[in-house]
C-alpha cells in the first residue's frame, strides 16, 4: 500500500506507522490519519456487511484521551479506520531519553489509565499499547492510538500479535510476558503495558532492552528490569509503588485493573486528577473539523438529562456511555454520528425506516431491565438542514430539536412532524402534543382489529382516532384539520354490523363457511390478553344420547381437539384441574335423526346448538364459544381434512393406541403442515416414540410458526448443536435469550464456546450476565480461560478459590476433580467425587471415577465408567475431550487420538484447551493430531461467526 497514491476518496501521504498513513480526504480537504484494518474483506456480501457493521459498532468510541475515530470505511477489499490528524508526538520522542518530572509522569499515567479503563468498560482489550501508540499533544493531553481489527472485533486475546511485531523492538518491549509466551492475554496485560510506559516516563528509557526483538522478548519473559532507583535516583516513592504493582510477570499479582492505578495516583497527587478533568471538560466543549456546507438530512438527536447537575467524572462517564450506546444503534442501521462528544449526540440516518429502527433500538437499550437503564437520555427523531462548524453540528433544525428535547421525558423516543413529512415508514404513530413549537409523535405497536363492544365511542377513543388520522395525513405531506366527529349514527351502525356478523369473522383458511349460531357475547371480566392470560378448564362433555355408541367417542375427540387448539392461544392457559381462579367450560352432545349437535356451556350459560356432522365442526363450535366468553380475537381454523385426523390422533393417544395415533397424526400434518396444534402434538408424540428426526422436524415447524415457544426453540438448538450446526444452534439460543435473558442453558453454552476460541470479552460479559443465576447452576467459571491456556496448575488454584463461594456446583467439582487427578492428588479427587455422587450421579460422578481408575491403571474400570458418562453426555459438553485425557493417562495413543477426533467431530467447546493441554503435547508429531489442530483452527472461525448472532 506504500506505493498507492490514493485509496478511494483519500490521497495517501506520509507513512507514520506499520499500517498507518497521513492522508487528505478529498471530499472536504480535511487532513486525516488512515489505519488499514484489513486488506481482505469477505467477498460474500452478508459476511462483508456483518464484519463492517461489527467494526463500526465497536469503533463507536469517544474519549478525551483516545485518538478520535471519524469513521470506518470500506474501499474495495480494504477496510480503513479514519482518525483525526492530531498535532502530537509519540511518547518515546516526547520523553527523549530523559526522565519527566514527577507531576508530568503522574498526569500522563493518569490519562493513560483513564482511557484504558474506558476501553475495558467497553469490553475492549487494547493489547497494543506502546511508545509509538501513546501520543502527547503540546498541551499535555495524552491520546491513545493503536486500535486495530483484532481488538475492534474483540478477538485480540492471544499473543498472535507478537509474531506480527517480531521485528519491532519498541513494540515488543511494551508487551506483557503472557503475550510473548503465547498465553491468554486479558485486561491485566494492558496494566503491564501501562507500567512500561510509566517506567519510560520516569526513567527516560524502557525497562527491557536488547539488540534484537528476540533479545527484548527474552528479557521481558525471563529477565528483570533495572531498578528505577538505579536509573533515576530521585524517582518518587509513589511512582515506585505503581510500577512495582504493574510489572509483575504473573498477571494475577498486578494491579487488578486500571481503576486501581487511578486510585493510587489520585491519592498521591490530586493535581493530576484535576489536570485530567480540565482536559476532559475542554474536550467536551471543543469540536474538531470544519465544514460550512449546509445539508438536509434525517437526524437523530439525543442529550443526557441533567448533565450539569452531575459531578464532572460521573457526567463524563454517563456521556461516554450514552454516546457508545446510541452510536451502536446509529451504525447498526447505516447511519453516521456527526457530533459524538459529551452530553449530546447528533447523527444522520440514510432513510426514514433506518431512523425509526435506530431510535427504537436506543429507546429499548435505555428501558427498564437493560444494562443502560440507569441513564436518563432525551431522544428525538427529526429532519432539517444543518451545517458543521469546527466539528459541531448547528443550524435552526438542530437548535429547535434540542430546545424541544429539554421539555421531553427521558428514555422515551419522540418523532417530530418534520420527520413524518419525510415519510411515515412502516410504523404506527400517535399524537404526543407539541414542545418548543414542534408537533411531536410517538411510535406505538400496531394493534390488531378489536371486537367492538355494543357501546358508544367515548371522547378519549375519538381523540385517539383523530390523532392517528392526522399522522396519516402528515405522511402524505399535507397537513389537514382534524376530521369531523364521527356521528353517533355511524357508531351505532358499526355496532349493529358487528353484532349481526360476528359469526362471519371466524373463517376457515380456504373458504368462508355458513355462519354458526352462537349466543351473544356475554359481559364480564376484561378480555384476556397474552400479558394477562385466563386459565380455563375444558371439563368432560355430557352425552345426552346414550343410545348412540359412537357419540361418546366423538364427544371426547371434540373435547381433546378443542383443548389442544386452545392451548395455542397466548391469551389462555388450559389446565386439567378446577382449583384456583379457573373458568370452566364444557358442552352437551346429542344426536337425533338429523345428526349430531354440540351445545357449548359455561357455568349456567348455554350457547346455541351447533350441528356437528364431523369432529372438526364440533371443535370449531367449542373454540368459538370459549373465545367469545373470554373476549378473544377471532381465529382461523385448519381445514377439516387436518382437524379430523388430528382429533383422532389425540383420541388414539388417550387410548394408548400408538399405531392409530401415528397414522392419524401423519394424515393431519400432510393435510396442513402449518397447523400449529398438529405440529406441537407431533413434536411431543414422536419424541416419546424415539423418532428423533420426525420430532425435530416438528419442532422446527413449531419454532417457525410460534417463535415464543421456547420448548421448540431449545429442541432445535440442542439438535443443531448435537449435529454440529453451530450457526443454527446459536441463532436459536439467541431467540431463547430474547425471551428469557437469564436462560441458564444458553448462557452456559455461549460462555463455554467463547472460552473455546479464547474470546475473553464475550466470556467475561456472559459471566457478568450470569451474576443473578444461582451459583450451583453455572457451568462456567473465571479460571476456565486459564485452563484453556494450558496453565492447569494455576487454574486449579483459582478453582479452589471459586469453590469457596460457588456452593455445591457439580461442574466445578468435576473440573477440580479432573485437575486433581492430572496433578496426582487422588485425595482431592475423592473429595470431589463424594460431591458428584450427590449432585451429578449420571455424568459427573462416573466421569471422575473413570479418571481415578485410569490414574490407578485400572483400564477396565476406567472404560466401564467412561461408557456410563458418555451415555449421559449432552450437546455442548466436553465428554470426548475428557475421554481423550483418560486414555492419555492410560498411555493409549490410538484411543486418545480417536477420542480427540470424536471431540472435534462433535465440535465440543474445547478447541483452545486441546491445543494448549500439556497432556497432549506428546502427540505434536502425530499426523492425525496435526490434522486435528488444523480442523480446530477452522472450527474456531465457525464458532466465532456462530456467536456473533447472539446479541
Amino acid at each position: 500500500m506504500s506505493s498507492i497514491q490514493s485509496l478511494g476518496p483519500f490521497a495517501i501521504g506520509e507513512r507514520v506507522g506499520s499500517s498507518t498513513w497521513l492522508a487528505e480526504d478529498t471530499r472536504n480537504g480535511k487532513q486525516v490519519a488512515i489505519k488499514l484494518l484489513s486488506r481482505q474483506l469477505p467477498k460474500e456480501p452478508a459476511r462483508r456487511d456483518s464484519l463492517i457493521r461489527d467494526v463500526r459498532v465497536t469503533a463507536a468510541l469517544y474519549h478525551a484521551f483516545l485518538v478520535p475515530i471519524v469513521e470506518i470505511v470500506p474501499v474495495g477489499d480494504n477496510l480503513l479506520m479514519i482518525m483525526e490528524r492530531l498535532e502530537a508526538q509519540p511518547l518515546a520522542k516526547h520523553v527523549g531519553g530523559k526522565p519527566l518530572s514527577r507531576p508530568e509522569v503522574l498526569r500522563l499515567t493518569y490519562q493513560l489509565a483513564e482511557v484504558v479503563k474506558y476501553l475495558h468498560m467497553k469490553g475492549i482489550q487494547h493489547g497494543n499499547i506502546a511508545a509509538d501508540s501513546v501520543l502527547i499533544q503540546p498541551n499535555g493531553q495524552l491520546r491513545l492510538a493503536g486500535l486495530n481489527a483484532g481488538n475492534l472485533l474483540r478477538r485480540d486475546t492471544s499473543s498472535s500479535t507478537y509474531q506480527q511485531k517480531g521485528s519491532d523492538i519498541r513494540a515488543v518491549a511494551y508487551m506483557a510476558p503472557e503475550q510473548i509466551a503465547q498465553q491468554i492475554a486479558d485486561e491485566r496485560t494492558d496494566i503491564f503495558s501501562i507500567g512500561v510506559a510509566m517506567y519510560e516516563m520516569a526513567t527516560g528509557r524502557p525497562p527491557y532492552a536488547g539488540a534484537t526483538a528476540a533479545d527484548v522478548a527474552r528479557a521481558v519473559v525471563d529477565g528483570a528490569p533495572a531498578s528505577p532507583k538505579a536509573v533515576h535516583p530521585d524517582i518518587d516513592a509513589t511512582i515506585m509503588t505503581i510500577l512495582g504493582g504493574a510489572l509483575f510477570k504473573d498477571p494475577f499479582k498486578r494491579h487488578k485493573d486500571a481503576k486501581a492505578v487511578l486510585e493510587l495516583i489520585a491519592k498521591a497527587d490530586p493535581g493530576a486528577v484535576t489536570f485530567s478533568e480540565l482536559l476532559s471538560k475542554k474536550n467536551i466543549a471543543s469540536r474538531a473539523g470544519s465544514s460550512g456546507e449546509k445539508k438536509r438530512s434525517i437526524l437523530f438527536l439525543a442529550e443526557l438529562a441533567n448533565f450539569d447537575l452531575l459531578e464532572l467524572d460521573e457526567a463524563q462517564k454517563a456521556g461516554a456511555r450514552m454516546q457508545q450506546i446510541l452510536g451502536e444503534a446509529v451504525y447498526l442501521f447505516n447511519g453516521n454520528v456527526i457530533d459524538p462528544f459529551g452530553p449530546r449526540m447528533v447523527a444522520e440516518l440514510p432513510d426514514v425506516d433506518s431512523a425509526y429502527e435506530a431510535g427504537r433500538k436506543g429507546e429499548f437499550d435505555f428501558s427498564p431491565g437493560q444494562d443502560a437503564s440507569d441513564l436518563s437520555v432525551h431522544m428525538l427523531l427529526h429532519a432539517g438542514e444543518y451545517e458543521v462548524h469546527d466539528g459541531m453540528a448547528s443550524g435552526p433544525a438542530i437548535d429547535k430539536g434540542f430546545e424541544a428535547l429539554q421539555e421531553l421525558p427521558a428514555n422515551t423516543l419522540f418523532v417530530s412532524e418534520e420527520l413524518v413529512k419525510e415519510g411515515r415508514g412502516s410504523v404506527r404513530l400517535r399524537d404526543a402534543g407539541a414542545r418548543a413549537g414542534l408537533k411531536l409523535f410517538q411510535i406505538v405497536p400496531a394493534e390488531p382489529p378489536q371486537v367492538v363492544e355494543p357501546t358508544a365511542l367515548d371522547t378519549g377513543e375519538q381523540e385517539r382516532i383523530e390523532a392517528e388520522e392526522d399522522a396519516r395525513e402528515l405522511a402524505a405531506a399535507a397537513a389537514q384539520r382534524k376530521r369531523t366527529m364521527i356521528s353517533s349514527a355511524i357508531a351505532a351502525a358499526i355496532v349493529i354490523a358487528i353484532l349481526g356478523g360476528i359469526a362471519l369473522m371466524w373463517m376457515r383458511r380456504t373458504e368462508t363457511p355458513a355462519a354458526t349460531p352462537v349466543a351473544a357475547v356475554p359481559s364480564g371480566p376484561a378480555p384476556a390478553t397474552a400479558a394477562n392470560p385466563r386459565t380455563i378448564l375444558l371439563a368432560e362433555f355430557t352425552v345426552e344420547t346414550p343410545a348412540d355408541p359412537l357419540l361418546a367417542e366423538r364427544a371426547n375427540a371434540i373435547r381433546l381437539g378443542a383443548a389442544e387448539v386452545l392451548r395455542t392461544f397466548p391469551e389462555l392457559r388450559v389446565t386439567e384441574h378446577a382449583a384456583g381462579d379457573v373458568t370452566a367450560f364444557s358442552a352437551r352432545v346429542r344426536s337425533d335423526a338429523t345428526g349430531a349437535f354440540v351445545v357449548p356451556t359455561s357455568g349456567a350459560k348455554t350457547g346455541a346448538p351447533v350441528a356437528a356432522p364431523d369432529v372438526a365442526t364440533g371443535i370449531e363450535a367449542v373454540v368459538r364459544w370459549v373465545a367469545a366468553e373470554v373476549k378473544l380475537q377471532p381465529r382461523t381454523f385448519a381445514k377439516a381434512e387436518a382437524l379430523n385426523p388430528f382429533a383422532d390422533a389425540l383420541l388414539a393417544r388417550s387410548l394408548n393406541d400408538v399405531t392409530r395415533a401415528d397414522t392419524s397424526l401423519r394424515a393431519a400434518l400432510a393435510a396442513d403442515p402449518t397447523f400449529l396444534p398438529g405440529q406441537l402434538l407431533a413434536m411431543h408424540f414422536f419424541a416419546s416414540q424415539g423418532k428423533k428426526e420426525e420430532a425435530l422436524a416438528a419442532a422446527k415447524q413449531v419454532a417457525a410458526l410460534d417463535p415464543t415457544n421456547l420448548d421448540a426453540t431449545r429442541t432445535v438448538a440442542r439438535a443443531s448443536l448435537m449435529g454440529g450446526d453451530l450457526k443454527q444452534a446459536f441463532a436459536m439460543y439467541d431467540l431463547v435469550l430474547r425471551r428469557e435473558p437469564n436462560d441458564v442453558e444458553a448462557l452456559n453454552l455461549i460462555a463455554r464456546y467463547a472460552a473455546s476460541i479464547e474470546d475473553g470479552p464475550r466470556f467475561q460479559s456472559t459471566l457478568t450476565r450470569m451474576r443473578g443465576i444461582p451459583p450451583n447452576a453455572i457451568d462456567v467459571h473465571e479460571p476456565d480461560m486459564i485452563a484453556n491456556a494450558g496453565r492447569l496448575d494455576v487454574a486449579a488454584q483459582r478453582y479452589y478459590a471459586v469453590e469457596e463461594t460457588a456452593g455445591n456446583n457439580s461442574a466445578l467439582a468435576l473440573k477440580i476433580g479432573r485437575l486433581a487427578v492430572l496433578r496426582h492428588s487422588l485425595e482431592m479427587a475423592d473429595h470431589q467425587l463424594t460431591k458428584l455422587e450427590q449432585s451429578d450421579p449420571l455424568y459427573g460422578a462416573p466421569m471422575l471415577r473413570a479418571y481415578i481408575a485410569a490414574e490407578n491403571k485400572d483400564r477396565s474400570g476406567a472404560e466401564a465408567q467412561l461408557t456410563k458418562a458418555l451415555t449421559a453426555s449432552t450437546p455442548g459438553d466436553d465428554a470426548y475431550t475428557c475421554a481423550a485425557e483418560i486414555y492419555a493417562i492410560l498411555a493409549d495413543n490410538a484411543a486418545t487420538l480417536a477420542s480427540l477426533e470424536k471431540a472435534v467431530e462433535r465440535k465440543e467447546p474445547t478447541g483452545a484447551y486441546i491445543i494448549a493441554n500439556p497432556l497432549f503435547r506428546y502427540l505434536d508429531s502425530e499426523p492425525k493430531f496435526q490434522k486435528l489442530r488444523q480442523l480446530l483452527g477452522m472450527q474456531k472461525e465457525e464458532v466465532r461467526e456462530a456467536l456473533l448472532q447472539v446479541k
